[in-house]
């Protein structure tokens, strides 16, 4: 893998994912992207893997696309290349992702930060969106998801002025699911992570699959497919494992079946 991304596989399953390219704010340079997108790939088909931690090296989690490169891109070439300025495969990964973020998250950043199921961030955390400060808009998703996750004012006001949010004001805003003090922030992203790859990786995906139906189906159509998927769940041998071991209060053992 690519130096521009460091991989940690921590012996519970937490594969944490770090951009690494502190000295430009892990900016997201086609190098970076490329070597992001392989990475999420492998690691989501990687047995040793169950639950992907992203975080950013240094002071800040991403600074956004890399201008000057974009800078160089005619709109021929953004067009074949499918270019986003981003690393949109990480919303195609069926595990779950948690991120962890400090400091900056603006542009393809704050869209790095959508993608995610699960966002702990640093209390001096800063969100944003100021693509229309440069002339241009979000183009991995940010004016699909941000409304999604905070509503349609508020996220409009972000980008239609390039506003910044302040980490208190995006938690509220459900854009942040929790905040803690920044010397803390990667022991609680890792203590949540790893909360979350103890339980069952068949669920767990089924969890995600099913909550993100609900972006892209009616409800009418949404509640069937979680209806099915929860069936589907009281066929596997972890469901009767966790119902026994609350009967028998003890710990369960869940082991992907």
């Amino acid at each position: 893998m690519d130096d521009a991304v460091a991989v940690q596989l921590h012996a519970n399953g937490v594969a944490e994912v770090t951009l690494n390219r502190p000295s430009s704010l892990n900016a997201l340079s086609p190098e970076l992207i490329e070597a992001l997108t392989v990475t999420v790939r492998q690691l989501d088909v990687s047995d040793a893997a169950r639950v992907l931690l992203l975080c950013g090296a240094g002071k800040h989690f991403c600074a956004g696309a890399n201008i000057k490169a974009m800078l160089d891109m005619s709109v021929a070439e953004a067009v074949r290349a499918g270019f986003t300025g981003c690393c949109h495969a990480l919303a195609q990964v069926e595990k779950p992702v948690v991120a962890a973020v400090q400091g900056y998250a603006v542009g393809g950043g704050c869209e790095l930060v959508e993608m995610c199921d699960v966002v702990i961030a640093a209390s001096t955390a800063v969100f944003g969106h100021p693509e229309i400060t440069l002339g241009t808009m979000p183009g991995a998703g940010g004016s699909q998801r941000l409304p999604r996750a905070i509503g349609k004012h508020k996220a409009l006001d972000m980008l239609l002025t390039g506003r910044t949010l302040d980490a208190q004001e995006a938690e509220r805003a459900g854009l942040v699911s929790r905040l803690c003090p920044p010397d803390g922030l990667r022991d609680e992203a890792l203590a949540v992570a790893g909360r979350i790859a103890s339980y069952s990786l068949p669920v767990l995906k089924l969890v995600k699959a099913s909550a993100y139906a609900t972006f892209n189906t009616p409800l009418e159509h949404g509640l069937p497919l979680e209806r099915a998927s929860f069936h589907r769940t009281l066929s596997f041998a972890d469901a009767r494992e966790g119902m026994e071991a609350f009967r028998d209060k003890r710990t369960a053992h869940f082991r992907d079946c």
